[in-house]
């Protein structure tokens, strides 16, 4: 029998994990790692009116002094109380410091990229897919404009070109060409999910931006070659370092910095070739 509601969204996540999106009740456990720290603030202050006021006892003052008369004494003039009143803040502390590190943790995580987010609100909507399998109040957690979401595991691409061509290009060309040759993976056809390879897209872009890094050199010096004007010249040298440039900053992941410095390194190659004492072809 086939899965249905919860469980059949949970083996759609399981199957395809970029598709693990949750809620991350920020609200909620803002409020309550809120509540945690006032409960915790009165019982410091109320462990403190007590610690003063055994300090001020002749019978008690060893109780900042030493941990066995605070705990263990079992004399008929001591009291627990303080001993008492700390265990029940540890208790509430351990509470408290446990939740704020999940808390911490869950910040943490990314949220899910639009895509993935959009696709499975479409999911749990088609009827060869989903079906809306949740009826309850949870059924819209995946909104499109949801946005305290996280990704158990968000797809990272390399470069905004590599994200580009994942989100949009492939999309595109799965819905109006690729559809006719990709068949849902095999694990979970009901799921009408095709899949393609990251590493093997990533490749292809790869490839393609070794050919442009290439290309974009050797064709700034064959136009400069044959143009004669200057002024012509120095237009055409702005022209090509802001496309390199540009297809440095989307198609790599370098930092800024690097970005600067290589686009500074062809700019003076172009000016060099501009300010040479080779002659143009007429």
């Amino acid at each position: 029998m086939a899965d249905e509601g919860h469980a059949k969204v949970a083996a759609m996540m399981s199957h395809h994990n970029d598709f693990a999106i949750f809620r991350k009740f920020s609200k909620l456990n803002y409020q309550n790692l809120l509540y945690l720290q006032a409960e915790l603030t009165h019982l410091e202050a109320n462990l403190k009116k007590v610690a003063d006021r055994d300090g001020g006892d002749p019978n008690r003052e060893l109780y900042s002094k030493d941990w066995w008369f605070l705990a263990q004494n079992e004399a008929e003039h001591d009291s627990r109380e303080q001993w008492q009143k700390f265990l029940q803040i540890r208790k509430k502390l351990k509470e408290y410091n446990d939740h704020l590190a999940q808390v911490v943790f869950l910040t943490s995580l990314k949220p899910p990229t639009a895509y993935d987010q959009a696709y499975l609100s479409e999911w749990l909507k088609r009827p060869k897919m989903g079906d809306f399998p949740l009826r309850g109040l949870d059924r819209n957690i995946w909104s499109p404009d949801s946005t305290d979401l996280l990704a158990i595991r968000r797809r990272t691409s390399s470069s905004p070109f590599t994200r580009w061509l994942t989100n949009t290009i492939i999309p595109y060309l799965h819905h109006h060409l690729f559809y006719h040759f990709k068949t849902p993976v095999a694990d979970d056809p009901e799921s009408g999910i095709c899949q393609y390879e990251e590493k093997k897209i990533e490749r292809t872009v790869d490839i393609l931006v070794t050919v442009l890094a290439s290309l974009i050199p050797i064709a700034s010096i064959l136009i400069l070659y044959f143009v004669a004007n200057t002024l012509h010249r120095l237009a055409i040298t702005v022209a090509f370092t802001g496309i390199f440039a540009f297809c440095l900053a989307v198609t790599t992941r370098a930092r800024r910095v690097e970005v600067f410095a290589a686009t500074s390194a062809f700019a003076a190659v172009l000016v060099v070739f501009v300010t040479g004492n080779n002659a143009a072809i007429a």
